[in-house]
């Protein structure tokens, strides 16, 4: 009876509807994943400076601070901080930003970074 009631609320026609708009769905995420990694950015700002670099092109960028230079790798599509004259070194250990929105500071050297 359930299975009767089905059939009779969906036609085989909105079914055909329901997966090209299920398939159209998961295409945008792929094209949107993919284009979206190929133009990530990481964006430094260091004091009123501010510095961008593409993620896919691996370099090493010292950056002057308040109260010294920190050294930022970009590599295989992540940066981090490799070097920073702060005490507690807690932006060291922030890890490497890879995705867009993350990001890592070294607040007392006044260095930002960030993924767009």
């Amino acid at each position: 009876m359930m299975n009767r009631l089905i059939f009779r609320i969906f036609r085989p026609f909105d079914f055909v509807i329901f997966t090209l708009f299920a398939l159209l769905t998961a295409a945008s995420f792929l094209f949107l994943k993919t284009s979206r990694n190929s133009e990530r950015r990481v964006v430094i700002n260091a004091g009123k400076k501010e510095f961008i670099f593409p993620l896919d092109k691996n370099r090493e960028i010292e950056i002057e601070g308040n109260i010294g230079k920190s050294l930022i790798i970009i590599k295989d599509g992540r940066a981090f901080f490799k070097t920073s004259p702060c005490q507690n070194k807690t932006c060291i250990q922030m890890g490497a930003v890879i995705e867009e929105n993350d990001w890592a500071a070294c607040l007392p050297n006044d260095v930002f970074i960030r993924v767009e």
